[in-house]
């Protein structure tokens, strides 16, 4: 920040693009963060609850979330309004009704609610009062938000045209103030498939085969199907539906056999040639179920020739279909599963042909050829559900080597067919098992030899002389006991895997979720991993809920598992009861201020939840602070005491003295306070109590310097002293107003190492209204200028030009030629982003004489590369070639290692560029 910054356009569009998808990535970031708090601020009870929302809305997060507008090429971006229902401009109350009345299409219809604030109550008064016609009835009933009662009333009289649109619920139809821009989110948020009440269900089930297939899979729900299939007059229909649902109604399709297979055992028993009628005829019947089953002993011309369908035997008692399978040959088998099995011999993604396998063998069917195949084919499909189909194991070479692959990772597999086999203990079970490169053989020689004790330090010795094979590997991660050492020597074993493992694997895979760094896991493969890795653990009930959370890492991890749980998951309220009692307990502890702090450690920390969320040695001061700042009252000192002797003055003052010390080690050539001032400017303690706030006093002037042996160290203060910014700015501006104007110059360049620039204007615009306050007008251009620097690195350039102006305005009064200089170059940067290139070029050609008179080549030189780009789009070729050369004589002239040196080959290498491509020979 002390020397010249690469140009906006100097590395080509490319750059540009890069830095609009950094800040829009960077937005996103912020968002999911705060959307992961938000979360678990819900979950505490109500008063606790709204103090916490209230802290997350003030912290930086809040402001880091909102999307990024791009301006570039002269055009806007066309944004989504996302703004809360309740500042919506679209039409309400009878307005609304009015419009909704002369809407044409259903389409029509949608969009007008999207846009509109909508009052259910006031519509549904209106419907009563004069029902709604089709049209805007099919728009209401599609909302996810539309009232049951409404949704009844809307019902009444029946139309079908309105009744099916209820399946529009899937599309997310639920209003503007639940949406998320497009600048928001990579993707649209998931839709999970909609539940009907009883209430709806109730008006729907007379009139179910008239409904069109979207809304009987609706209908379908598990546990609920079996009324829908007594309802329906036409099974044919109801099947249809079944038939063309992809695997993401699974549930559903499962539900309807379920029911049907309930309805047909209470009717026909054991009578196994009913069960073969039924079998024959059922998928072509065109009346309802009881139709079907009162008539099974008339004859149907052309029956027979229809072989029966393998979904209604699986069915049948397990004797019963044991009998009827064994009757059928190889190719009737393959037949009546052909509504299972497509062209490439497997429906893709049914599990239900491997629901039927399972139900085969706890019938006893023996194993068969067809049977070998179908399991091979789905393999490829359901890998995570073929351990019941081991029975098959022996029957096909194809089959059996698939097996044998995933028992590598399947433990509960790898043991059924290690139990098909007999073995004799080994002698030397270590030197047995480094033969073993099958992981069934390893599991044998492991249960032979040692079933109760692993000989673990054996073990560890032999792999250490060298590697066990990797098979060998993942039978010993079941075992108790199982070492790190061994976990780590799984070559790219994904953390889902060694979860279902054992305890112990678990626990390992459970601290190693996210990537490189915390930040990881908000990308969609690591969010997706850790989401997997935890529900595996809990599925299968190899760890407890509070031990999950005791040792998953980062602590980011359980939130976002936590915030993607649904609402019909019966896991979600024990997950959410232990979260809330940590989060509980630790607000409890802290005090004040929990949330604001939680908010800026999350992001960056890398341990579990627990430690977190326990207490540190800066949870003191921000409770302290954040209580100073809700009572401004307690504040003044008292009259008795000196001039900033006061214990809240002592502690704001070691808070700077600290920040400070680290800031000047980690950025010795940043833009601190006083920068825009000659080097020897100081100033004496203000009548505010602050010390030194334009002089820039240099790393040794700090005692405190000498605390941080390194880079790093000095980092992590920062990172701790950081979390309590915006409670220092509130407290500083009655206390100590130097620190409230000096602390967005002091912080900026660590808040831009962190990515948090979006902070910076909240802090910016207190230190402004401080300074106002207390007349300092050489505070005011200070924070006027970080505001507009803050304002340009979010991209919000045309909030950004007013700052500048005011603080270039302050500049001149004052008689500031560095701040001017450095003022002037930032508004006609950001005028040069905006395309305003006449009033860039004019600002930039009155910055070059200001730049000389403070002495700032370097700045001088940056300023002259700008002023080269703005001249190139004005069409002033020559005049921007002279601008060029000029900046590739101070640039090149300067090259002292004062400032940023990075900064100054960047500029520098641009001007190069630009200037040969002027002055290139066109021939």
């Amino acid at each position: 920040m002390g020397g010249p910054e690469p140009a906006p356009y100097g590395s080509g569009a490319g750059a540009a693009a890069r830095g609009d998808r950094a800040r829009t990535a960077a937005a996103h970031a912020a968002a999911s963060w705060l959307s992961m708090l938000r979360w678990a601020a819900g979950l505490l009870p109500p008063p606790a609850r709204a103090r916490a929302v209230a802290e997350l809305d003030a912290t930086g997060l809040s402001v880091a979330a909102a999307p990024f507008y791009p301006v570039r090429h002269g055009m806007r971006a066309a944004l989504h309004d996302t703004r809360p229902v309740d500042e919506r401009q679209g039409p309400s109350g009878r307005e609304l009704v009015a419009a909704l009345r002369s809407v044409e299409t259903a389409v029509d219809g949608d969009r007008l609610l999207d846009a509109a604030r909508v009052d259910w109550d006031v519509l549904a008064a209106a419907h009563a009062r004069d029902p709604f016609p089709s049209v805007p009835s099919r728009a209401l009933i599609a909302r996810r938000d539309c009232p049951d009662p409404f949704t009844v009333a809307l019902l009444t009289p029946w139309r079908a045209e309105v009744a099916n649109r209820i399946a529009a619920r899937q599309k997310n139809r639920t209003g503007p103030a639940e949406r998320r821009s497009a600048y928001r989110a990579h993707t649209a948020p998931l839709v999970h498939c909609h539940d009907l009440s009883d209430e709806i269900r109730k008006v729907l089930l007379p009139h179910v085969s008239h409904l069109r297939t979207p809304l009987l899979r609706l209908l379908l729900a598990p546990g609920k199907a079996r009324e829908v299939v007594r309802a329906t007059a036409r099974l044919d229909r109801l099947l249809a539906a079944v038939d063309h649902g992809d695997h993401g109604h699974l549930p559903r399709i499962q539900a309807f056999w379920d029911a049907v297979g309930a309805e047909l055992r209470d009717t026909l028993g054991e009578d196994r040639t009913a069960w073969t009628a039924v079998a024959r005829r059922l998928t072509r019947h065109k009346g309802s179920l009881r139709e079907l089953l009162d008539t099974l002993g008339d004859p149907v011309p052309g029956s027979r020739k229809h072989g029966p369908d393998l979904r209604v035997l699986i069915q049948a008692p397990p004797s019963v279909l044991t009998a009827i399978v064994a009757d059928l040959d190889d190719a009737a088998l393959e037949r009546a599963a052909e509504r299972y099995v497509g062209d490439d011999r497997v429906r893709t993604a049914d599990g239900l042909l491997v629901t039927a396998l399972a139900q085969l063998e706890r019938a006893g069917v023996a194993p068969r050829r067809p049977f070998a195949r179908w399991a091979h084919g789905a393999l490829a499909h359901r890998p995570g559900e073929l351990a019941e189909v081991a029975w098959l194991y022996g029957g096909s070479p194809d089959l059996d080597g698939s097996l044998i692959r995933l028992a590598r990772l399947r433990p509960d597999l790898r043991r059924r067919l290690a139990a098909a086999h007999a073995q004799p203990p080994a002698v030397d079970p270590v030197a047995e098992l480094r033969e073993q490169h099958d992981a069934v053989r390893a599991q044998l020689v492991l249960d032979s030899s040692c079933p109760d004790d692993t000989p673990w330090p054996r073990l560890l010795e032999a792999h250490a002389a060298e590697p066990l094979p990797e098979p060998v590997l993942w039978v010993l991660a079941s075992r108790p006991g199982f070492p790190a050492v061994l976990a780590r020597a799984l070559p790219g074993a994904r953390t889902e895997d060694l979860a279902v493992q054992g305890a112990d694997a678990a626990r390992h895979a459970l601290a190693h979720l996210a990537g490189r760094s915390p930040g990881d896991v908000l990308d969609h493969l690591h969010a997706s991993t850790a989401g997997a890795t935890i529900h595996s653990i809990r599925a299968r009930s190899t760890l407890d809920d509070r031990t999950v959370l005791d040792t998953a890492r980062p602590a980011a991890v359980p939130l976002l598992y936590g915030r993607g749980l649904l609402p019909g998951d019966r896991s979600r309220d024990a997950w959410n009861s232990a979260c809330a009692e940590l989060f509980t307990d630790a607000a409890r502890r802290f005090g004040p201020g929990f949330w604001h702090c939680l908010a800026h450690r999350l992001p960056i920390f890398e341990g579990t939840l627990p430690e977190l969320l326990a207490p540190r040695p800066g949870d003191a001061l921000a409770s302290r602070l954040h209580r100073l700042a809700e009572n401004p009252n307690r504040l003044a000192e008292n009259p008795g005491e000196p001039a900033g002797t006061s214990p809240v003055h002592v502690l704001l003052e070691r808070y700077e003295e600290r920040v400070r010390a680290a800031t000047a080690l980690l950025h010795p050539d940043a833009d601190l306070p006083g920068a825009y001032g000659p080097p020897d400017v100081r100033r004496s303690p203000d009548a505010h109590g602050s010390p030194g706030i334009h002089g820039s006093p240099g790393i040794h002037a700090f005692p405190g310097i000498h605390a941080f042996p390194d880079r790093e160290a000095a980092l992590r203060l920062l990172d701790a002293e950081g979390e309590n910014l915006p409670l220092v700015a509130r407290v500083a501006s009655t206390v100590r107003p130097g620190l409230a104007i000096a602390l967005p110059r002091l912080v900026a360049p660590y808040l831009r190492e962190r990515g948090r620039i979006a902070e910076l204007v909240p802090l910016a615009e207190s230190a402004r209204r401080t300074a106002a306050r207390v007349a300092d007008r050489r505070g005011e251009a200070d924070a006027e200028a970080a505001l507009g620097r803050a304002l340009f690195l979010l991209g919000r350039y045309e909030e950004g030009v007013p700052a500048c102006e005011r603080a270039l305005a302050l500049f001149h009064d004052i008689g500031g030629p560095h701040g001017a200089a450095r003022t002037s170059r930032d508004l006609g940067r950001v005028l040069l982003f905006l395309h305003r290139f006449p009033e860039a070029a004019t600002v930039l050609e009155r910055s070059r004489p200001l730049c000389r008179e403070a002495g700032l080549p370097l700045l001088e030189g940056n300023v002259c590369l700008l002023l080269g780009h703005a001249l190139r789009h004005l069409g002033r070729t020559a005049e921007a070639a002279t601008a060029y050369r000029d900046a590739v004589t101070l640039l090149d002239g300067n090259g002292d290692g004062s400032g940023d040196g990075s900064g100054r080959e960047r500029a520098l290498d641009a001007a190069k560029r630009e200037l040969d491509r002027l002055t290139a020979d066109p021939t």
